[in-house]
């Protein structure tokens, strides 16, 4: 699951970079108006000069019939054969207030002339900009309508063409949200499993797989594992899609049946299934021995840390806690503060800057736990679970142990589209308290444990430190 981007605890104040690239955003909108300003100027001039050589034109063809207009008159009649010098004599005594009729005439035909150039240009401006603003990927889509053979569905083309170049980005964690997946997608941040008790990620090879399993659930009883890709659901491929697509067609009205075809190291296996209500939970806990408590965090969703809480006061960790993340595929960061808060009590928990300004996630809670921790980690530990147990051990607050964790370390945020689908880009990378980059690289444990010796590994470690704390 994308980790999602709460609003930090103590944002900090823009930069001055940020100002500074605001105000050129600014000073560019002025330029271009500026720039405008002399091309109204200039077909305004045409416009003048234009009318200007028309009524120039006309008089020497003695065919302007405007009326009254003695002078017009009088070039033609000079010019004309018989006559010249009476008609030139009449025209060049009309009185004055004649004279100021034709000026006034003059003056409303070259205004009209100009409005019309200048509409001219505006339409035609238009018209070009209409033009420019086709983007090669509408035009593509334009033809294809058009000229398919078969039955084409523009809304489709356009899907396909957004996720094309989301993948072309190169940002391994973008996702495109239409507007009719957007339930799918609240529910993946409230943590709603599905139907049959699996909740899912994408590997980073773009392939959708689960990530966790419900114990007592369909998936569990009939052998789904954490780590199946899924191929097909209901004959649906759904190789490369979404999370919220995949969760959509997995979810469904009780009793319906689901047919998966996974992928598991290179074998294709069938299952078939039935879906039920599921008792939706995020932390598993146990008491391990009599007095160190044992709580495995499925997922962050929301509630998670709440959860964690209850959990942890019915327990009795005197001597301890063992935390589990192994297999956990992230989810709000927020729910991992808040339990990192349980533990570490003050300072930064995780921070990062997007956009020139930095964003921290900040642990504060005067009174913390000061008991002994274990983190168990393995290559399945994503996002927020990276991102605590990165924490932890920063701050020397806790001993982390397993296997080299996933490596998803980056910020997620959305942007709406005009349609109200959404996009998910990512714009920043988290990093620790000391600044490690989580991205790419993961957690890697303070001692590397096999998978079927960590929970006696984890024992020994909170019994030595049990004994350390005695002696102090």
């Amino acid at each position: 699951m994308a980790t999602r981007s709460p609003k930090p605890s103590k944002p900090s104040s823009k930069s001055s970079s940020a100002k500074s690239s605001s105000s050129k955003r600014k000073v560019t909108v002025r330029s271009s108006v500026k720039q405008s300003a002399p091309l109204v100027a200039g077909v305004r001039e045409t416009a003048e000069q234009s009318g200007i050589a028309n009524q120039r034109e006309v008089g020497r063809s003695g065919n302007f019939n405007s009326e009254g207009n003695g002078y017009a008159n009088a070039k033609a009649s000079t010019n004309g054969k018989g006559g010249g010098n009476s008609s030139a004599s009449a025209a060049t005594n009309g009185n004055s207030s004649s004279r100021r009729t034709d000026q006034r005439n003059d003056r409303v035909a070259l205004t009209f002339l100009g409005v019309f150039i200048a509409a001219l240009f505006f339409v035609l401006g238009a018209g070009f900009g209409n033009s420019q603003g086709n983007s090669l990927v509408d035009g593509a889509i334009d033809e294809l309508v058009a000229n398919s053979t078969a039955d084409v569905d523009r809304g489709t083309l356009e899907r396909a063409a957004i996720e094309g170049a989301l993948k072309a980005s190169g940002d391994g964690w973008a996702n495109y949200f239409p507007s009719t997946t957007l339930e799918a997608l609240n529910n993946l941040t409230a943590n709603v499993l599905s139907g049959i008790g699996v909740s899912i990620r994408e590997a980073r090879s773009g392939a959708v797989e689960i990530a966790g399993i419900q114990e007592n659930t369909p998936a569990f009883r009939n052998g789904l594992e954490v780590g199946d890709q899924l191929i097909r659901i209901n004959g649906t491929d759904v190789q490369g899609a979404s999370l919220t697509t995949v969760a959509a067609l997995i979810r469904g009205d009780l009793g319906k049946d689901v047919v998966i075809q996974i992928n598991r190291n290179g074998a294709s296996k069938v299952f078939s299934l039935l879906t039920e209500r599921v008792d939706v939970k995020t932390v598993d806990a146990s008491q391990i021995t009599p007095d160190i408590a044992y709580l495995a965090i499925n997922t962050f969703a929301s509630g998670t840390s709440s959860e964690f809480y209850a959990a942890l006061n019915s327990l009795n960790s005197s001597k301890g806690v063992v935390i589990d993340l192994r297999d956990n595929p992230g989810g709000l960061i927020e729910e991992a503060v808040s339990i990192a808060e349980l533990f570490i009590g003050r300072g930064v928990v995780v921070s990062y800057r997007a956009n020139g300004e930095e964003k921290v996630f900040s642990a504060n809670n005067p009174s913390p736990s000061g008991v002994p921790v274990v983190l168990m980690i393995n290559k399945g530990t994503t996002s927020a679970a990276e991102i605590l147990a990165g924490a932890f051990q920063d701050r020397n607050r806790g001993v982390v142990i397993g296997e080299q964790s996933f490596g998803k370390g980056s910020v997620q945020e959305f942007m709406t589209l005009k349609d109200g689908s959404k996009l998910e880009l990512t714009v920043a990378l988290y990093l620790t308290p000391s600044g490690r980059t989580i991205e790419g690289v993961g957690i890697v444990p303070d001692l590397r444990v096999s998978n079927s010796e960590i929970k006696v590994k984890a024992l020994q470690i909170l019994g030595g430190l049990a004994q350390l704390g005695s002696k102090n």
